[in-house]
């Protein structure tokens, strides 16, 4: 593939399952505030996982990722909090950084730009994919996190989504119920077995993770989870936290009747079709229910730090470590959560 000054490579999904290199107009600054940004540790989202086996309502072509860390090539004059050569964490939702969302740290609903915009999905704005030779961060100052120095980029290439989300459906709940059991139903991939990670090193009396395949099952054994394997039964007992990261209908409502009168059930997504709800159960218990994309980027921060001391490890979910260049034959057979590396050029 022959690759002009004014283009670059985006790794684009084309069908489930093919995946390739094709040319793309490099991105250049377009305010004060914008950041060109050079991915050095990309990984896929569980979204992105079921998109390249088919099965989420998404089709090709389109460049693919939202999850990266980056290194900084080249700022706008109105960027104060970072300079080239720094290592950070691209925040997955397009925000403007200063509407009345944002500032109330809700990102992931910015007024300014159309709902849902984000990087790696067509049709919301056709921002492009972390999966590419270069990015465009607008509002740079509120859309990128440093990671912290000595921090491998390998073992925090989920830190932009899944890794927050999964901090955010758990932590602050059992920070609210000190050594409260939890129920995580898995099915969609990493995200669950974060939550696990995140559920244990945050004090929960236990964790229940219930599955069908073998190789989750024994990693979220290996952070701690007491294991129900096989297909979702009617219910798993009673939890004050539950936390779907099961793409599946029957697992979420097996999470909905397992959760405690007046607990919290978290739906991460993976649900694409409509899933009807037992809705008078849930209003005789006082189920509270969550589903949506995560805060993202206020999020990001406290996650980070975790890793950094120690009190949790997400590298044994990590399963495929490649060169980026091989990103289209690696991740064509989906793996569980591959990251594809290189190393930094402006901060070498």
């Amino acid at each position: 593939m022959t690759i002009s000054d004014d283009q670059m490579r985006a790794l684009t999904f084309l069908a489930p399952g093919r995946l390739a290199w094709q040319a793309a107009p490099r991105p250049r600054l377009q305010s004060p505030t914008d950041a060109i940004v050079r991915p050095i540790a990309a990984t896929t989202c569980d979204l992105d996982r079921l998109i390249v086996r088919g099965e989420a309502p998404f089709r090709g072509p389109f460049a693919i990722g939202h999850e990266c860390i980056a290194e900084v090539a080249e700022v706008g004059e109105g960027v104060t909090r970072f300079r080239p050569g720094d290592i950070v964490v691209v925040h997955w939702h397009i925000s403007c950084g200063h509407c009345g969302h944002c500032d109330d740290g809700r990102p992931n609903s910015c007024e300014t730009f159309q709902p849902g915009a984000m990087y790696g999905l067509p049709g919301l704005g056709d921002w492009g994919g972390t999966f590419s030779d270069w990015l465009r961060v607008i509002a740079a100052d509120t859309s990128l996190t440093p990671v912290p120095a000595g921090l491998d980029p390998v073992l925090v290439a989920s830190a932009a989504d899944n890794l927050p989300f999964a901090f955010e459906m758990t932590v602050p709940h059992l920070l609210a119920r000190p050594g409260a059991p939890v129920l995580v139903m898995g099915g969609c991939g990493s995200i669950a077995l974060y939550a696990v990670m995140f559920a244990m090193a945050a004090g929960a009396g236990s964790v229940t993770y219930c599955d069908t395949d073998p190789a989750r099952l024994a990693l979220a054994g290996h952070y701690g989870a007491t294991l129900i394997e096989g297909p979702p039964p009617r219910q798993l007992g009673r939890f004050p936290l539950v936390v779907d990261a099961s793409a599946n209908a029957q697992s979420l409502l097996c999470g909905i009747r397992s959760v405690d009168p007046e607990g919290q059930v978290n739906s991460v997504g993976g649900h694409f079709a409509d899933v009807a709800l037992p809705l008078f159960e849930m209003y005789r218990r006082g189920v509270h229910f969550y589903t949506g994309r995560g805060r993202g980027g206020p999020g990001v921060a406290e996650p980070l730090e975790w890793v950094a001391k120690g009190l949790v490890d997400p590298r044994p979910v990590t399963n495929v470590v490649a060169e980026f260049d091989d990103a289209p034959a690696v991740l064509a057979e989906a793996p569980l959560k591959p990251v594809l590396s290189r190393p930094p050029i402006f901060s070498a």
